[in-house]
């Protein structure tokens, strides 16, 4: 008995429609394995005459002026592509300009990886983004163009077939029937569309259908004069008419067969029916897909590489050290040629055609536009206009030297490359270079760089004795002691840069004046809240002010400027435009804005221009209306009272004008403090030993009393630094003498009494550096990097205890961030800012003894 399954199975009714619908669904990828198939199978007999030996022999025969006409004339048939975009979107708000742009560059990407138009739209819908308001505008564009492109191509295949005479006037026929043919096909293809109900707001005008008949027509007359200028490089044609005819029916059958740019199908037939041997052919269609199809989607990609950097400013640094490492790969290359022997088949040839003098003058041009090359890369990182323009120029002197010194057209070829891809991507070099920008780290460039010359080439050239005692002789062969010359010369100009660097006035940091300070101070009253600000005093930073917006202190260290803290902003609303200024001038300086110790209020606004955050730990702030003496809550601080009582120590607050009448005993203090941690003074974000800072504010002092009567003298001070609106009070600069293990408690337990009793909200503990960072599952590798040093880190810092010490004091812990823009960036950045705080590179590895 069957079942009904058992009779589905073996009826072929439902398995051949089954296997019909599947034929439907896959009919586009089954189409170009088809055509190509048939197109190589109906070609296989002249396929199998090819023979490699026999195409390089005809490469290397070609006539270059004739390859020199195909270059010129893709250069004009690529101009001519942009037109289709300049009519086809001219209802969008993009000039004509920019139109003909984006069409050249689309039509150039796409032809060598797709099929003509028909890719366009995805990089036409990019680019035309801004400028469009409904996607249907894009849309109908793109429909004209491909039927205006279509239309060229059926209307010259057809005038091809049906005007079969290889006559002038046949020719002339030809191209007139072929553009009645292409005006009818892009106004019955426009007409088409503009009855469908989806695009009838869209309906194509005469004139319009007149310009894209004539561009689609032109398009395809250009494209077959450069195929015959290149199969004419390998000698005279038997009939060039017919070459043209063949031309587009090798197009149709590439179109048909929907593989990108017709590759293999077109190429396929073109070498079955040319006239010429099919070696030669193919020769000559090697070289016409690389010159109209490979150098075009080449320079389209490094325009599209450019307005990508430049539409997502976040890549816009990538892209400019991208640039920078090849062309500092290409100072390199330069180097280690003019390191090693030239060919010697070659140098015979040079022989008999340069001049000895030129030779010489080469090789040394050569070595130097090598060490130049690395230079001006970190110029190009920076995104320096002029340092694109002193590329371009090193780059074509290089490739000249690389011809001259030994006829090397392979470097010429790749330095002349480099110099076309710096080139097409100048919008990215849009920076002043204020003032030199030839630095100790350039010099230090060059110093390898001519060490890498020297080894290299000594090993290259086998140096001898002998070779040395040539150094004087001048010949074409003498490469060994002309290689010592210009290693000579190197060295010279090494040397040069280095006095230049010695005997240059450097531009260093100058403090802030006193009228400055005060203007400042009495600014940043009116907007601050925090008292990091008041450290300004100090005099170790600079001070941006945005036209009463907002002001913060900075300082240059490196590539970077970093912002201490957070900015004082007039208003929430006033973030963005005080940023964009500070922004400016960090610009200006050529320096990038990294934010140190920010707080999670300028997080949002810093995320919304790129920043990545890095935490540096928790700040301290202690709620002074919870400090109490009183019941359970106070019964640690009365302790710490009472011991400080027994020890005979008594707290009190100088005035500024008291503080500056005891500053010498200050300055005791703290040079014992300093000598006992074995330290030096620090800066930026934690103040130092200063007269005149010590005189703005109150100092709060321990004094400790002496048996006898006498003067109780001083074992302890610290600065006072009161905040705007008394909101917040804090300390800066804190010394003293280890007469009391109870000194420390008892000074911060008092400057806690004092503050709540003078009005104010909160006191400012300090940092606890890298407390609760990375401890959370998931964080950034950095951070639990970071993590690992708090918890095993105690032999270079107190991490652990300084955290427990400041939690006995009740506080609630607020996290500070490092904003910087590049996750690659933090060894830098840290360094640099670590750098910074320990007043020079020294101070992060060597710290010493110092006094105030």
């Amino acid at each position: 008995m069957s079942t009904p399954s058992d009779d589905l199975s073996t009826t072929p009714g439902p398995r051949l429609k089954t296997a019909g619908i599947w034929l439907l669904g896959h009919a586009g990828r089954l189409v170009p394995i088809l055509v190509l198939g048939l197109v190589i199978g109906l070609s296989w007999a002249a396929l199998h005459e090819v023979h490699w030996r026999a195409v390089h022999v005809a490469l290397d025969a070609m006539d270059n002026r004739w390859l020199g006409l195909a270059f010129a004339v893709t250069v004009l048939n690529v101009a001519v592509m942009g037109l289709y975009d300049v009519s086809a979107f001219a209802a969008t708000r993009s000039e004509a300009v920019e139109r003909w742009k984006y069409g050249a560059v689309a039509f150039a990407w796409s032809n060598f990886l797709t099929l003509g138009p028909f890719a366009g739209p995805a990089i036409r819908f990019w680019l035309y983004r801004p400028a469009i308001d409904r996607l249907a505008d894009l849309e109908a564009g793109v429909l004209s163009i491909s039927i205006a492109f279509i239309s060229g191509l059926g209307a010259w295949v057809l005038a091809a077939v049906i005007v079969s005479t290889g006559t002038e006037a046949g020719s002339v026929a030809a191209a007139v029937l072929a553009f009645g043919l292409a005006l009818a096909g892009v106004a019955a293809g426009t007409q088409l569309f503009a009855r469908m109900r989806r695009y009838s707001g869209h309906r194509t005008s005469l004139p319009a259908v007149f310009a894209l008949a004539t561009i689609g027509w032109l398009d395809w007359l250009l494209a077959s004069v450069a195929f015959l200028a290149c199969l004419r490089s390998t000698g005279p044609l038997a009939s060039p008419v017919d070459t043209i005819r063949l031309f587009f029916l090798g197009q149709a059958i590439g179109l048909a067969s929907l593989v990108p740019g017709g590759f293999g199908s077109a190429d396929a037939f073109w070498i079955a029916h040319l006239a010429a041997p099919v070696s030669t052919s193919t020769a000559a269609l090697l070289v016409y897909r690389f010159i109209y199809y490979v150098i075009p989607w080449a320079a389209a990609s490094l325009m599209l590489l450019s307005w990508a950097t430049r539409r997502a400013s976040k890549r816009i640094e990538l892209a400019r050290r991208s640039v920078a490492g090849l062309v500092g790969a290409g100072g390199v290359l330069m180097l280690l040629s003019t390191a090693s022997p030239a060919l010697h088949a070659r140098m015979l040839v040079a022989e008999q055609t340069i001049p000895l003098l030129l030779v010489e003058a080469s090789t040394i041009t050569a070595a130097l536009t090598g060490l130049l090359l690395l230079v001006v890369a970190r110029g190009l990182a920076r995104g320096y206009r002029v340092a694109l323009g002193l590329t371009i120029t090193i780059l074509m002197l290089a490739a000249v030297s690389s011809i001259l010194k030994g006829l090397d057209y392979e470097e010429a070829l790749i330095l002349s490359g480099l110099a076309v891809a710096a080139w097409s991507q100048s919008p990215l070099f849009d920076r002043e270079s204020h003032g030199n920008w030839f630095e100790a780290r350039d010099f230090g460039l060059a110093v390898l760089a001519l060490g890498l010359f020297i080894v290299f080439g000594a090993f290259s050239f086998h140096l001898t004795p002998e070779t040395f005692s040539r150094f004087t002789r001048f010949g074409y062969m003498f490469e060994g002691a002309r290689f010592l010359r210009a290693a000579g010369i190197l060295a010279l100009a090494v040397i040069v840069a280095g006095l230049y660097l010695l005997l240059r006035v450097p531009v260093r940091f100058t403090s802030p004046n006193r009228l400055e300070i005060d203007r400042a101070l009495a600014t940043y009253g009116a907007l601050g809240r925090g008292t990091s600000f008041l450290t300004v005093a100090n005099g170790d930073k600079a001070i941006f002010t945005d036209d009463e917006r907002g002001m913060c202190l900075y300082r240059t260290v490196g590539p970077y400027l970093v912002v201490l803290g957070d900015p004082a902003v007039r208003g929430s609303a006033e973030t963005g435009e005080f940023l964009n200024e500070l922004f400016a001038l960090a610009g200006e300086l050529d320096r990038t804005p990294v934010f140190y110790q920010v707080s999670l209020e300028w997080i949002p606004a810093l995320h919304d221009r790129g920043y990545i955050f890095f935490k540096l730990g928790e700040e301290a702030q202690v709620m002074l209306e919870r400090v109490t003496l009183d019941g359970p809550a106070g019964k640690l601080y009365r302790q710490m009272l009472r011991r400080a009582e027994r020890d005979g120590l008594r707290f009190r607050v100088l005035a500024p004008e008291e503080a500056a009448a005891r500053l010498p005993e200050l300055a005791a203090i703290s040079d014992e403090w300093l000598q006992a941690k074995r330290a030096r003074e620090r800066q930026f974000s934690i103040g130092f030993f200063d007269e005149e800072y010590l005189r703005r504010f109150p100092c709060a002092v321990v004094e400790q009393c002496a048996e006898g009567g006498e003067e109780p003298r001083l074992v302890a001070f610290a600065n006072l630094l009161p905040g705007p609106g008394r909101e917040e009070l804090s300390i800066d600069l804190m010394r003293y003498r280890g007469v009391s293990s109870n000194l420390m408690d008892f000074l911060f337990i008092s400057l806690l009494l004092h503050g709540k009793a003078e009005g104010y909200q909160r006191f400012n503990l300090g940092m606890a550096p890298l407390a609760t960072v990375g401890q959370v599952r998931g964080a950034h590798l950095r951070e639990r990097l970071a993590s690992l040093l708090f918890q095993h880190g105690e032999h270079w810092y107190n991490f652990q205890g300084l955290r427990f010490y400041k939690e006995k004091f009740d506080p609630e812990w607020a996290p500070r961030y490092l904003a910087y823009q590049n996750a690659w960036e933090w060894p830098a950045v840290m360094t640099n800012v670590s750098a910074l705080i320990a007043g020079g590179w020294a101070g992060i590895v060597l710290p010493k003894k110092g006094k105030s």
